[in-house]
């Protein structure tokens, strides 16, 4: 019976190692792929890298409100952005794991879009900047007309 407990440890130890190593060849290629921001010493330039676009900010904030979004419906909630913009920033959030996608084999295809847990840990902090931003910055709008 010990030997079997044995076995069963030193096999769990093994699969842990092999995701560990998995895990650390992936973020390994990560870095490889994307040396320009790894490469930026400072952690607010890095952030600008990622998520500075025009509308990547609106993009991550409705996800995480609306959890899975189709991108009609983020087009819709996204006022003045074109369709080629969207897309654009759909990919860049999408190339560095912030957003997964998700395609439907359908006619017509389906595709939604919804945060990654990175995405999601982002979002977070982005609400800090949205309270922030009403404590000092409060929505007036304009009474002219």
């Amino acid at each position: 019976m010990s030997k079997t407990a044995d076995q069963m440890t030193e096999n769990l130890t093994e699969q842990t190692i092999e995701a560990q190593s998995l895990q650390d060849v992936t973020e390994n290629l990560n870095r490889l792929m994307h040396a320009g921001l790894y490469g930026v010493e400072s952690p607010i330039e890095r952030a600008m890298e990622l998520i500075g676009d025009k509308y990547s900010f609106q993009i991550i904030h409705l996800l995480y409100q609306l959890e899975r979004q189709r991108f009609v419906e983020l087009e819709q909630q996204i006022t003045g952005i074109s369709p080629r913009t969207l897309s654009a920033r759909l990919k860049h959030l999408e190339k560095f794991r912030l957003i997964n996608r998700h395609q439907f084999p359908t006619i017509p295809p389906k595709v939604e879009y919804e945060l990654t847990e990175r995405g999601r840990d982002l979002a977070s902090t982005l609400n800090h900047l949205e309270t922030w931003v009403n404590r000092w910055f409060p929505y007036a709008p304009s009474t002219e007309s």
